[in-house]
């Protein structure tokens, strides 16, 4: 698209302006931001003070004496006070919460964790299901989750606590039982059910082993959805969250959808939302061609569909991750949930169909399978430029890193996942061993490589606060500094890598690059004015800055409290 450069020193969209007399005029703008160090991401403009919008899109980008002279009586002025500017934040992999749950994180202890339980479980109805979300080995004696302390806190009502990274279910005996899961139910196919020495139930559920008790829990509400959704989309914007890309994949039905339906009904969307498929070995022809109707019927500014998401493996904490090698502690391999020709012939399939596929691969084997499978589509359609994607993508094979850039696969990682707390450290470090715990997140490997990496926080495995990502992605510290030297320290990228991954390259992971990422003439206003300058800052206190105001298509959808 052609633009002039007016003598101000702006950029401005021609297409917008208006002739008086052969001489071109600018358009009054609805928002002008004024007084900011903006950083554009624009490598033909790199940096600039102000910034006008008109109906929800940039026509102007220059100095705030020039930006500022657009403006008429009815522009709001959002003034920035020096403050640094970047593009609006995009989560490339999140998912939505559907229910309260208790906050187990960072328990420590089976003590803290029945603790907080109580505390929840007061706040419901006597009938009501107890259940939480973010326990990890390490919270249990000998790093072996157990429901003994569940069934003696909770021996009248079923308790179901899912693990951090949401692969695996802890029940209580009474949840067990409404399950029924005995000590002599075999193991569903992808799925374990876990055993003590002696062979009685542990409690432990993982992968599709949990959907032995979760079918018996009470259904969520499709106002509950819409209610949490609203509540989401709010702390996404409070983050600097402009777009957030649902992993969940869940197709034109059920309660997930109706909510976001409803949002865009009543017009609620204050976060743009891309929203997945589900990708199955069994997909129809018909079953493709809904899933292509879908995302030409949601192809809007707001809501859109266009992927398909499949999961190819498990964790590493749960044994579940699929290894070319066996785990350094346990003769295992983990749990592919594809053979290679399932694989294969699905991504095929939806490939053919013109439709792009993700693909949660965390360990080696399982990684290196999502790569042949997109080779191997690519060979068979005579396709490229569908731009598939590998999710968490944690533990690659070093051999196995250039074939990104070579396919054209996306590497979708985890900022947050660079944080070495208590799980990584003393669960899934040692399972992995030295050599593979060296490249696990490593994300400069990938950068390196020459591969596209969009961030993403995998909410509500971490917490999608983009600062405290961008914090461990730069340093590989905790917010406390620890440990002194960095996780891997070699594996730091620097502030701006970290800001393109959630801006730029995440908004190409979804074909949307023209439309969003970059703050330039033309793409959609999506800005976050952050609390302090990122980019002149002690690297170690990024984990502190906040959004000062989040702005989605011109429209503020976050102002901080004065």
């Amino acid at each position: 698209m052609r633009r002039l450069r007016a003598a101000t020193g702006l950029l401005i969209l021609p297409m917008l302006m208006a002739a008086c007399a052969g001489t071109p005029t600018p358009p009054v703008p609805d928002l002008v931001v004024l007084h900011a160090r903006i950083w554009t991401g624009d490598g033909t403009t790199p940096e600039a003070e102000a910034l006008a919008v008109r109906e929800g899109r940039i026509i102007a980008v220059g100095r705030s004496s020039g930006i500022a002279a657009m403006a008429g009586e009815a522009t709001r002025r959002l003034d920035a006070g020096g403050r640094r500017v970047v593009p609006g934040f995009n989560d490339a992999h999140w998912h939505l919460p559907t229910s309260r749950t208790a906050e187990l994180i960072d328990s420590g202890s089976e003590q803290e964790i029945v603790s907080r339980l109580q505390a929840f479980a007061a706040t419901l109805g006597p009938d009501d299901w107890v259940t939480g979300r973010g326990w990890g080995p390490s919270d249990f004696p000998g790093q072996v989750p157990h429901r003994r302390a569940l069934d003696a806190a909770f021996p009248d009502r079923p308790v179901v606590l899912t693990d951090r990274d949401g692969h695996m279910v802890l029940a209580n005996q009474v949840a067990l039982q409404r399950g029924g899961v005995t000590r002599e139910t075999p193991d569903p196919p992808n799925g374990r059910i876990g055993h003590d020495a002696s062979g009685e139930l542990t409690g432990l559920l993982q992968e599709a082993a949990s959907r032995l008790v979760r079918s018996q829990m009470p259904p969520v509400s499709a106002d509950q959805v819409y209610q949490s959704l609203r509540e989401q989309m709010r702390k996404a914007a409070s983050y600097g969250i402009t777009s957030l890309q649902v992993a969940s994949g869940s197709a034109a039905s059920g309660v997930e959808f109706e909510a976001y339906e409803r949002a865009l009904r009543e017009q609620t969307v204050d976060v743009r939302l891309r929203l997945a498929v589900p990708f199955r070995k069994d997909a129809t022809e018909a079953d493709l061609a809904s899933y292509v109707a879908l995302r030409e019927s949601h192809a809007g500014q707001l809501v859109r569909f266009g992927i398909a998401k499949g999961l190819i493996d498990g964790t590493v904490d749960g044994y579940t991750a699929a290894m070319l090698e066996p785990y350094a502690d346990r003769d295992d391999r983990g749990l592919p949930m594809f053979t290679d020709d399932e694989l294969q012939a699905a991504v095929a399939a939806y490939d053919r169909a013109g439709l792009q596929v993700q693909l949660h691969a965390i360990g080696d084997r399982a990684i290196r399978m999502a790569l042949d499978a997109y080779a191997h589509a690519a060979q068979v359609n005579g396709t490229s430029g569908r731009r598939h994607r590998v999710e968490h993508v944690e533990v690659p094979a070093l051999d196995d890193l250039p074939r990104f850039k070579a396919l054209g696969v996306i590497a979708s990682t985890q900022a947050l996942f660079a944080s070495p707390d208590a799980i990584t450290l003393t669960s899934y470090v040692p399972k992995l061993g030295p050599a593979r715990a060296s490249r696990s997140n490593a994300f400069r490997l990938f950068d390196d490589a020459g591969a596209v990496q969009a961030f993403g926080s995998d909410h509500p495995v971490f917490p999608m606060e983009v600062m405290r990502g961008i914090h461990a992605a730069v340093t590989r510290q905790l917010p406390d500094g620890t440990p002194a030297v960095g996780f891997y320290p070699e594996h730091r990228i620097s502030v701006e890598a970290a800001v393109r991954h959630f801006t730029a390259d995440a908004a190409y992971a979804s074909f949307e690059e023209a439309e969003k990422g970059v703050l330039s003439v033309g793409r959609v206003a999506d800005l976050v004015v952050l609390s302090d300058d990122i980019f002149t800052m002690p690297v170690a206190r990024l984990h502190a800055v906040t959004a000062h105001t989040t702005v989605m298509h011109g429209r503020v959808t976050w102002q901080a409290p004065q």
